[in-house]
């Protein structure tokens, strides 16, 4: 009996133990808000991404101006790609926990949370000019389940915390990673930007060989008064409506005149000029567009400066 009684206690004890130990579990499921922080895009005045302090860089200020987002480094300050920051601020809007980590400060230094060692995004709004800081720490990585015959895949989650509340928690990777660019990578790298059907002339101009001009009368583009390769023209066309380049050249002065021009014109359209500076034998060139006037791409012989500035040739049938 005394043994009966025994082991009826022990199944007790042990009913009793699984009961209080699923309820608990389910009571913190159902406690924890993902939504550990919520951000109104649209209210967003400015981002400044500092960069963890062992880090020589500084930090990039992302800002809300009348012609869209603009950036800057330092000294410098450029219009933003403006798609850049769409998404980035995309990944904001979405930022939820997947799980509470760690709920002590004593923690942040195991998941790169110090302010040594975490990437801090400081968010402030427009017009209360309330600011949340997130802090981004390291990232782990876990292979993902997958079919029987499938690739095995990798999912990433980075720890991170808010302002200097104590808790770490785990977001997925992709949001981090749209906050972790350099500098030119938030930067407008459109170098040239057309409508072809606009386009009525181009110009080009050297400083050491002749200069000729692409010419378009009557739906006919010609060369020096001759015929020119239709083909050869619709590339070009087509190149030049839209080029970009994110080789930044911020510390590069003009000295003396263009090593060449092109000059594109058209009827319902402000001339757009195009220049290359520098050392051709070197092959170091500097491009500049009238489009965005303070700014110079580096490029060698063989990349944009190449595709741009052809030669006459270029445009000439093989018969002619």
């Amino acid at each position: 009996m005394k043994k009966n009684n025994l082991l009826i206690a022990v199944l007790v004890v042990l009913v009793l133990l699984y009961v209080s130990t699923n309820y608990f579990k389910k009571n913190s499921n159902t406690t924890f808000d993902p939504e550990v922080v919520q951000l109104d895009t649209s209210a967003i005045a400015k981002l400044t991404i500092y960069p963890p302090a062992q880090s020589a860089e500084e930090p990039i200020v992302i800002s809300r101006s009348q012609n869209g987002w603009e950036v800057a480094q330092g000294k410098i300050k450029s219009q933003s790609n403006q798609a850049v920051v769409r998404n980035a601020l995309g990944q904001l809007q979405d930022i939820k926990a997947l799980r509470l980590v760690a709920k002590t400060k004593d923690k942040w230094g195991h998941y790169e949370l110090t302010d040594s060692l975490a990437r801090k995004l400081e968010v402030q709004e427009r017009d209360s000019g309330k600011t949340t800081a997130i802090y981004f720490g390291k990232t782990s990585y876990e292979q993902a389940a997958t079919p029987q015959y499938g690739r095995a895949s990798m999912t990433g989650s980075t720890y991170f915390r808010i302002n200097d509340r104590p808790e770490t928690y785990s977001l997925k990777n992709q949001i981090a990673s749209a906050f972790d660019r350099k500098f030119n990578a938030w930067r407008n790298s459109e170098f040239i930007k057309l409508k072809k059907e606009d386009i009525k002339e181009v110009k080009f101009e050297s400083a050491d060989q002749e200069n000729f001009s692409l010419l378009k009368k009557d739906s006919l583009w010609t060369i020096s008064g001759v015929k020119a390769d239709s083909a050869q023209v619709a590339s070009y066309l087509n190149l030049i409506r839209n080029q970009g380049s994110s080789e930044f050249a911020d510390e590069f002065e003009p000295k003396g005149e263009a090593l060449r021009t092109i000059t594109i014109r058209g009827e319902d359209m402000k001339d757009v000029l195009v220049k290359a500076y520098g050392d051709l034998p070197g092959n170091r060139l500097f491009l500049q567009s009238s489009q965005h006037p303070n700014t110079f791409v580096e490029s060698d012989s063989l990349g944009l400066f190449k595709r741009l500035f052809v030669d006459e040739t270029h445009f000439k049938n093989s018969d002619n």
